[in-house]
């Protein structure tokens, strides 16, 4: 099945046999989109169909430029004037100057493959790694800018695609953004996530713990210490150190061969809690528990290597309330409403009023198995949409 209701020529979005491969150049709207209500399906279709090429096209943090080029070109379709920053973001202005809402979907991925991964439709779904975080939150920004070039806001808008929100790329994109940049608001777009608002921020330090000693022959040099087993072992204490903050042991990596005392080994410890204050009191149990019980002859490292601010969000009150009138205009549920960590979080650490939405469901995120529904995207976008309209209208500039 080719999507025939997003128009004669579009073949992007194909049934689970095919691979997606295009995506409609659009210049504006071809369909009449009505304020506070779900997107026409023809709109649908072509996020859908925006969120498959761009899935298609890899984008491991640190590694953008190709799917930043990508957007940038279909910004110029409609008529806009995007660039790209120092960074690899990329930044488009609309409407006059001054303090801007700044709507931000990231472009980076969790997978670091460089070989392109297409979407697959299978019936209602788009499938793909990558396809709900974050590609069909850059569809929905897309969508975005095509409402805001055929009806152009009355105050000053940013739309941003931004590098490094994943991992260890420690929020790089929309942190330069906020240097560079005045900012008034701020909404981070995913992909999944429409039942849910992100209002607050979980604070998160990244952490990487190194053990390094003599290493040597498993037989003739046994009675040496070994980085791993010191490793291992500092490891429990770790964990045992960071309550309340809730911490993750994610990589592990070490040794040279199975018979060979491991020489070097490390492991990276992902530390969160809403509280920034509660992160930075873990970090120095973490390091106290990580040097407590030294082994003789075995050198202990420890790094921060990642920090992402935090807080409550309740600078956010008034921005999330438009985002609740929105969703109830078009028709959605009542959101749960729970801190994230997006980009977001960089706002919210400068007292600036943010907060996260989603655009549609699914299931299997930062898995290959990725997928998200399509039908949703017509109530999420649309409660986007209107947000955009609320916020522009009544969060002073």
């Amino acid at each position: 099945m080719t999507c025939g209701d997003a128009g004669d020529d579009c073949s992007a979005v194909r049934d689970s046999r095919s691979q997606c491969t295009a995506a409609r150049p659009t210049r504006g709207y071809a369909v009449r989109v009505v304020p506070d209500a779900p997107l026409p399906a023809e709109e649908v279709e072509r996020i859908a169909a925006d969120a498959a090429l761009l899935c298609g096209i890899p984008a491991p943090t640190g590694h953008e430029g190709q799917r930043a080029q990508a957007v940038l070109e279909r910004l110029r379709e409609l008529g806009l004037e995007p660039a790209s920053d120092a960074v690899g973001n990329v930044v488009c202005r609309v409407g006059p100057p001054g303090p801007a809402l700044a709507l931000c979907a990231h472009l980076d991925t969790v997978f670091p493959s460089l070989e392109p991964q297409p979407a697959v439709r299978d019936g209602a779904r788009l499938g793909g790694p990558g396809v709900g975080d974050n590609a069909l939150g850059l569809a929905a920004l897309l969508a975005v800018a095509r409402a805001l070039a055929a009806d152009p806001p009355t105050g000053p808008v940013l739309l941003v695609a931004t590098v490094g929100e994943e991992g260890l790329g420690d929020l790089r994109g929309v942190t330069h953004l906020l240097d560079a940049e005045p900012v008034r608001a701020l909404v981070a777009i995913e992909g999944h996530g429409v039942d849910s608002l992100a209002v607050g921020a979980v604070a998160s330090a990244r952490v990487r713990v190194t053990c390094s000693g003599p290493g040597g022959h498993s037989w003739s040099d046994q009675g040496r210490p070994s980085a791993i087993h010191a490793l291992v072992s500092a490891a429990e204490r770790i964990l045992a150190a960071a309550p309340p903050a809730v911490a993750n042991v994610g990589v592990i990596e070490g040794g040279t061969a199975v018979n060979a005392i491991a020489e070097r080994a490390s492991l990276v410890l992902d530390l969160r809690h809403v509280d920034p204050a509660l992160v930075e009191q873990a970090l120095g149990r973490i390091e106290r528990a990580a040097r407590t019980a030294p082994v003789a002859g075995i050198a202990t490292a420890v790094e921060v290597v990642g920090r992402r601010p935090g807080g409550d969000g309740t600078v956010s009150a008034a921005l999330v309330e438009l985002a609740r009138e929105a969703r109830d205009a078009v028709g959605l549920e009542a959101a749960e409403e729970h801190p994230a960590s997006t980009d977001a979080n960089a706002a919210i650490g400068r007292g600036i009023p943010a907060l996260g939405v989603g655009v549609s469901r699914g299931e299997d995120a930062h898995t290959e198995r990725e997928w998200i529904a399509v039908p949703p995207i017509a109530y999420g976008a649309a409660a986007l949409l209107g947000l955009v309209r609320r916020a522009d209208e009544r969060i002073p500039v």
